[in-house]
């Protein structure tokens, strides 16, 4: 569904991505895993169009080349990125919140058949969001944020769902929920690239797992190789079992 092969790139002249190959398969979710610094947020831009300098690479979503589009051009192909600490208009309600997520789908508001088919869809995986739907999204709990962050991209039908630290800053019982939700809609088909810093939690729901050191993927494959955790210590933690535990770095 979604590969990515030989991304290079960064922020002017530093150098953040190395030759990063990573594939998310249809109806899978694919954990990307690793240190702060990792690289981890930055393949996520680049995958999403957003980092200021990608040097080589292909990016291809079911098919299709999409390497050199703009972001907004990837969002109509199929793409959809919840970026870290659940970033939504706090000023405007949670509709309208939704309503700007669906704009890829074209029309005015609630006048566009396909807005209001996403709405519905929308509150129907997430009924909290019906019930504050007139709530300014700023009065939400972080947790419900989250899910608002998450049905907003979801918005335009998305084919890939990128989801970059969706436990940041959340209670371990919401953290619960909200990858629970990740691994429903997966169940119900979307294709998902993870990048999680809470392990133990991603690979309960991930399918396949790429572990990233220094700008590149130091190993990937299906879970099941990674299910002692021993490769990700030795990699990704390298000194205590604790951390694995926690999400800390």
């Amino acid at each position: 569904m979604l590969s990515v092969t030989g991304i290079t790139g960064g922020y002017g002249d530093l150098r953040v991505l190395r030759e990063v190959d990573v594939s998310v398969r249809a109806g899978r979710i694919t954990a990307v895993l690793g240190r702060n610094g990792a690289g981890k947020t930055s393949l996520l831009s680049a995958v999403a169009g957003l980092l200021p300098s990608v040097g080589a690479g292909r990016v291809e979503l079911d098919g299709r080349d999409l390497t050199g589009l703009p972001p907004h051009r990837r969002i109509r192909a199929g793409l959809a990125l919840v970026q870290e600490n659940k970033r939504v208009f706090h000023a405007r309600t949670v509709e309208e919140n939704l309503l700007l997520g669906g704009y890829a789908l074209g029309g005015r508001g609630l006048r566009s058949p396909a807005r209001r088919a996403a709405l519905e869809q929308a509150y129907e995986r997430f009924p909290m969001l019906r019930e504050r739907r007139r709530a300014p999204a700023g009065s939400l709990s972080g947790g419900q944020q989250q899910m608002l962050a998450i049905a907003q991209a979801l918005m335009p039908g998305p084919k890939v769902l990128m989801l970059d630290e969706p436990s940041a800053g959340l209670a371990p019982v919401i953290v619960k929920e909200v990858l629970a939700m990740v691994a429903k809609l997966r169940d119900e088909g979307l294709s998902i690239l993870l990048v999680e810093q809470r392990v133990e939690q991603a690979l309960e729901i991930a399918d396949d797992v790429a572990v990233m050191e220094g700008g590149r993927i130091a190993a990937s494959g299906p879970k099941n190789g990674f299910d002692d955790g021993a490769v990700i210590r030795e990699i990704y933690l390298g000194r205590s079992d604790e951390r694995l535990t926690t999400g800390k770095s």
